[in-house]
């Protein structure tokens, strides 16, 4: 089932030569190690960018956004069964 959502979230971030990556992110109280980031794509916004990831954590799929001009993440889509 996907639930769509928009909401701000505390993520822990590894940050690396080719950019930022989620590490753990809290969610719904509780914390959510990423296994994998599946996809990465960025759309640019007028004051900085959008970086999408689409991550997997125990067997669900999290769409995360990374917004680049205030170091906020948020959680747009979950999918799970």
């Amino acid at each position: 089932m996907l639930t769509k959502l928009n909401q701000q979230i505390e993520v822990i971030t590894k940050f690396t030569k080719q950019g930022a990556e989620p590490v753990v992110f809290k969610y719904a109280g509780k914390k959510w190690v990423v296994e994998k980031v599946n996809l990465v794509y960025e759309k640019r916004t007028g004051d900085g960018k959008l970086v999408y990831f689409s991550v997997t954590s125990q067997s669900n799929y999290f769409k995360l956004v990374f917004e680049t001009n205030n170091l906020r993440w948020r959680i747009e889509e979950i999918y799970h069964e």
